[in-house]
């Protein structure tokens, strides 16, 4: 199962005296948890600070409710709001603005300005309000052509249209043409672009589309965006009241973060699991990162505890199914998961110690959820975790005996060794009026017992999670002996195989079809909280794996990054409206 120094050592060729255990040599933790520990931080702001953010709040929901506002002008404060990280204090009353601009067709009031006509059609879909992309018809001639019908469109037009083509559904093919003829068109442009604009299309072009980038994470950029003298450019056309209620609303909510945070490190530092594991990624603030990523308002901390708490099991449960536990340990293990017996004295050690933390920390989220909704969650947590473990196995045997799988076998247990259907799951249980346990387990005809039954956008966004995962790590797995891909399996398809430039080519071509499903799957099927919370896994991940493996091997630019989310507080040397600067809640 392993491969040392060019030779394969398998458990059934040595006895256990003389096993050898696989390293990969991860890099040490990467965030010291005494130090968290010891921060202080405040449990709630001041009534001053609470008094602010309340007067912000009311002079931003009158610019956003002004009467006799142009359609253009009010699309624009939503996108900034959004782009701010602050839409979600006016959330009822921007679904009620899209709606009305939906009824009354206001498309039609927006016929030469491509821009606003653009950001409504991607509004309109990220909010799973009906838009066909006949409201860019206007700007097509009659085969569905940009180009020949728009000789000359300003680039905030082109930018516009690229960042709604990504809110395409399945066979939309007049988006896919857009997006080419904006991408081509800005190119043009570039070159007599001054300098500060060049490079800001260059970022747009470079990095993930404003649709699938985490919120959270877009908020720091826009800060940063309007800082200094850009954000001297920028006064005349946003509120000082939304910059100011973003600063403050950033870095409220940074210290509830934190606050979790320090929670969560206490809790991981007494599983012990960071000693007992020696050879597994400890990776704790990463994964609260992703949780704060995936849940980021102050009132989802349920959600962000079990996501931060969960993934970091589930870090080292991975390391142990794909680097040190033998088969038959595996097997064990996994059937020990499914019996969720308080014995498991077969066990090595070192797989007490995960099975003990993975039993305990479901105990304390069924109690919570128990004392918050009255429901008992239980027999759920038991089914997710032993679909993860058995497909876990499953991969393990691949590896273990050499075996390539086709591709669409890979695809079917990988979506659930992403990981992605249990911690939605643990994510979902902390939503009030989330669906019953019923529904999520039907019986099977064959033997009896109950599988799971997870919805149709929780395995498109853990496809995503498998596809972009096996992108970044691909060359790094098969150096170390690791089990399938995608990639493996599809140069493996077929006669005379493939290249793996072509099969990298295929997995850039799965995500994106993927993610124009996840598109189609919130626009039909719109359940709030729960799709918000399965399509920033999406975001995300896409982040994460975007330049290699954000968690295995976070590098210098992703440790800064953690920073300014957790622990940098916003600063844009702006003043409150009582006249006092403020940084932080």
């Amino acid at each position: 199962m392993a491969s040392v120094g060019g030779a394969t050592l398998y458990s059934e060729q040595l006895p256990p005296a003389m096993l050898q255990r696989r390293s990969a040599n991860y890099q040490p933790k990467t965030w010291d948890y005494d130090s968290i520990c010891s921060m202080q931080y405040a449990n709630k702001p001041s009534k001053q600070i609470s008094s602010v953010e309340a007067s912000l709040k009311q002079r931003v929901r009158q610019l956003l409710l002004k009467e006799d506002q142009e359609v253009a002008t009010r699309l624009r404060i939503i996108g900034q709001l959004q782009s701010l990280g602050v839409a979600y204090h006016f959330e009822e009353e921007i679904t009620r603005i899209l709606m009305s601009m939906h009824v009354h067709d206001a498309y039609l009031l927006l016929k030469h300005d491509l821009s606003s006509t653009a950001l409504l059609f991607r509004m309109l879909r990220a909010h799973g309000i009906p838009a066909s992309t006949e409201i860019l018809g206007a700007f097509c001639d009659g085969t569905g052509d940009l180009e020949a019908a728009n000789p000359s469109l300003d680039s905030d037009g082109l930018v516009a249209l690229y960042e709604a083509s990504y809110l395409a559904f399945p066979g939309e093919a007049m988006l896919d043409r857009a997006r080419a003829f904006a991408v081509k068109r800005l190119q043009e442009l570039m070159p007599s672009m001054k300098p500060f604009q060049r490079e800001k299309i260059r970022d747009v072009l470079l990095d993930l589309p404003l649709h699938w980038r985490a919120p959270r994470l877009q908020t720091i950029r826009s800060l940063e965006e309007h800082r200094g003298d850009l954000y001297e450019t920028c006064r005349d056309i946003i509120d000082p009241s939304v910059l100011q209620l973003a600063v403050l609303d950033f870095n409220l909510v940074q210290a509830v973060h934190r606050s979790e945070l320090l929670e969560v490190t206490r809790w991981w530092k007494e599983t012990g699991l960071g000693e007992k594991l020696p050879f597994a990624r400890d990776r704790l603030v990463e994964c609260f990162f992703c949780a704060a990523c995936i849940a980021p308002e102050p009132c989802l901390a349920g959600c962000r505890e079990v996501l931060a708490k969960v993934g970091a099991l589930i870090v080292h449960l991975d390391d142990v199914y794909d680097l040190y536990g033998t088969l038959d340990e595996l097997a064990m293990f996994t059937d020990a998961v499914g019996a969720w017996s308080s014995a498991a004295a077969a066990l090595p050690e070192y797989m007490k110690a995960m099975y003990s933390a993975i039993r305990s920390t479901s105990a304390a989220a069924v109690d919570r959820v128990m004392e918050e909704q009255g429901y008992d969650v239980l027999p759920l947590y038991k089914k997710a975790w032993h679909e993860l473990c058995k497909a876990f196995l499953v991969e393990a045997k691949w590896q273990h005996e050499r075996t390539m799988p086709s591709l669409d076998e890979y695809l079917d247990n990988g979506w659930i060794t992403s990981t992605g259907p249990l911690l939605l799951l643990h994510a979902f249980t902390m939503l009030q009026h989330t669906q019953q346990q019923d529904s999520w387990l039907r019986d099977d005809d064959d033997d009896g017992s109950k599988d799971m039954v997870y919805p149709r956008l929780v395995e498109l966004c853990s496809r995503v999670f498998r596809l972009c995962n096996d992108r970044a790590t691909h060359e790094a797995e098969s150096e170390q002996g690791e089990g399938p891909s995608f990639i493996a399996c599809h140069m493996a398809e077929g006669s005379g195989g493939a290249s793996e430039e072509d099969a990298r080519g295929a997995v850039a071509d799965a995500i994106a079809e993927t993610l124009k499903e996840v598109n189609r799957e919130v626009a039909f099927r719109n359940t709030g909280a729960a799709n918000s919370l399965c399509v920033n896994l999406a975001r995300i991940i896409q982040g994460i794996y975007r330049d290699g493996d954000g968690i295995t091997s976070p590098t210098d630019s992703r440790k800064r990054l953690v920073k300014d989310l957790l622990f940098t507080p916003a600063d844009l040397d702006i003043c409150d409206p009582l006249g006092e600067r403020y940084t932080d809640g």
